[in-house]
């Protein structure tokens, strides 16, 4: 009997052994040594995804026939598509919830979460500005300090400079650019949301002057402001109809950038007169923002080619192959890089 005390006492003891943690909300959080599963809200989860490709016990974002060359199966096979579902959660049984630090709230809705389900739950920053930081964070919270390390050096080879050496650019080097989104181009994102972040990184001057709307942005603009506005760029979304891995047969109607080529008064547009219209890469995810995550960072790579090709030495098409690597788990090759940077 004593025997048998002994070994419910010591299982008791190794359930609970763990350590404490300070998220990136300042909260205490006990977490297992042992991290195997992990259950993600919307945005942490490409995040969590690049530390381990076999982390995720849910898929939050669905990844599209032709994009599924590019990210290991392991995102979204035999995943459910889930970010929020408590009941998916507890039937799920991971070890650590992560959430995305979305407003002043999420903190108190962590806590929520966290004496409801009886789980650790983590928040993470998710902005272009917070991810060496947090890949830092992730990396001691779950163990996967290896991982972490190599991605943070990858931010600190290309990532970082990008911002640096363009914050140093005087405004005139800083090209005048518009954002167009919907399917006629009259939809865009105001500076310093979470989908113009990729531009606010690259200190290129986003002439919308906008409000910004809600966390799904898309503000309704006219011609006749983007007409007043004569951006030098035009960088067109990713959304529906895509601009890339479309089968012209699946196509309904134009695609946003074919419409700006071909309508008369977005000819007037100095962007369009001089042939700097520029589709944003879409697959797996789009490169710019829906959804804005460490997509985001292959997005960043892209358009610094586009915005300052004379600026950085470092070989894009290199530069995105590793990033495939890292946060996909997937090979590229020259040919796709050469898709994607239209060489």
């Amino acid at each position: 009997m004593k025997r048998l005390l002994f070994i419910v006492l010591l299982l008791s003891a190794a359930s609970v052994s763990g350590r404490v943690v300070t998220d990136m909300a300042g909260r205490r959080v006990s977490v297992p040594d042992s991290i195997q599963r992990v259950f993600t809200d919307r945005f942490v989860s490409l995040m969590a995804f690049a530390l381990d490709e076999t982390f995720l016990c849910n898929a939050t974002f669905s990844v599209p026939e032709a994009g599924r060359r590019y990210i290991s199966q392991a995102y979204y096979s035999g995943k459910i598509l889930t970010e929020d579902n408590e009941e998916e959660i507890l039937r799920l049984r991971p070890d650590v919830l992560l959430m995305s630090e979305v407003d002043a709230g999420t903190a108190k809705e962590a806590d929520r979460r966290q004496a409801k389900l009886k789980i650790p739950v983590l928040v993470v920053k998710f902005g272009i500005a917070d991810y060496r930081s947090a890949y830092l964070f992730l990396g001691e919270a779950l163990n996967r300090r290896t991982a972490a390390a190599r991605i943070v050096q990858f931010l600190d080879t290309y990532l970082i400079p990008l911002n640096e050496k363009t914050k140093a650019l005087s405004a005139d080097a800083r090209p005048a650019l518009y954002y167009a989104e919907g399917n006629r181009g009259l939809n865009t994102e105001a500076a310093g949301t979470f989908h113009s972040q990729v531009f606010d990184w690259l200190n290129a001057r986003n002439v919308a002057q906008v409000r910004t709307g809600s966390i799904h942005g898309m503000a309704a603009v006219t011609i006749e402001q983007i007409l007043k506005w004569q951006p030098e760029i035009v960088v067109v979304w990713s959304g529906f109809p895509a601009g890339m891995g479309l089968p012209t047969t699946a196509k309904k109607e134009q695609t946003t950038a074919e419409f700006i080529l071909s309508d008369p008064v977005w000819a007037k547009v100095q962007a369009v007169k001089n042939g700097r219209v520029y589709q944003v890469p879409a697959l797996p995810f789009g490169w710019i923002d829906r959804p804005p995550s460490t997509n985001c960072i292959a997005g960043a790579l892209w358009l610094a080619g586009v915005l300052y090709p004379d600026l950085f030495s470092f070989d894009i098409n290199e530069a995105l192959r590793e990033y495939f690597s890292l946060f996909y788990h997937t090979e590229v090759s020259e040919r796709d890089m050469n898709f994607f940077t239209k060489k």
